[in-house]
C-alpha cells in the first residue's frame, strides 16, 4: 500500500524476523489499513507466537534495536530508534488461537517486505470483542470496506 510506510527500523526488524523464522501477525488497525480499510492509526500491533523465544532479542539486535522481554505489569517491548509504534500484544480479544489466527493470515508486501497479517474479517471480530470506545468508532469503516470486497450478488 503506498501511503503505509514503515520506518527504516521497522522494515529491518520484520525482514530479522522473518530471517530467524520468528511467527508474527500484525493485528488491529494497522492490519485493517493493510487491508484497504480507510482507517488511520498511531501504531502497529504485532502478536508474537512466543514472547519467550530468544530469538526475538536476536531479531531485534539484527534490526538495530533490542527486546525488552517485560517483567512485573511491563509489557514486553522492541526499543530503539524506529521503534517507538511498535506494541507488543499479549492478548488478541476475540480471536482463536495465535496458531489458528496465523493459518489464515494473510501475506501483504510493503515497501519489499512481506509482513503477515489479520485477516481484516478477523479485525473486525477482534474490534467487537474488545469493546472499547474507539473500536467501536472504528467497526463502521471496517465493515464497510468488507462489504465493499464482496462480489455483488447476481440479480435473477
Amino acid at each position: 500500500m503506498d501511503d503505509f510506510a514503515l520506518t527504516p527500523a521497522e522494515r529491518a526488524l520484520f525482514r530479522a524476523l522473518s530471517h530467524r523464522e520468528i511467527r508474527y501477525l500484525v493485528i488491529g488497525l494497522g492490519a485493517a489499513l493493510l487491508e484497504g480499510a480507510p482507517v488511520s492509526t498511531q501504531d502497529l500491533d504485532i502478536w508474537l507466537e512466543r514472547i519467550d523465544d530468544p530469538r526475538i532479542a536476536l531479531a531485534a539486535t539484527d534490526a538495530g534495536g533490542f527486546w525488552i522481554p517485560g517483567f512485573g505489569v511491563q509489557p514486553p517491548a522492541f526499543g530503539g530508534q524506529g521503534f517507538e509504534r511498535l506494541d507488543v500484544v499479549l492478548t488478541a480479544h476475540g480471536l482463536d488461537t495465535f496458531e489458528a489466527e496465523y493459518a489464515g493470515a494473510r501475506e501483504c508486501e510493503v515497501e519489499g517486505v512481506s509482513l503477515h497479517i489479520l485477516p481484516l474479517e478477523r479485525v473486525i471480530a477482534s474490534k467487537r470483542a474488545t469493546n472499547r470506545p474507539k473500536d467501536r468508532a472504528a467497526l463502521p469503516a471496517l465493515e464497510a470496506t468488507l462489504l465493499a470486497r464482496r462480489p455483488p450478488k447476481e440479480e435473477h
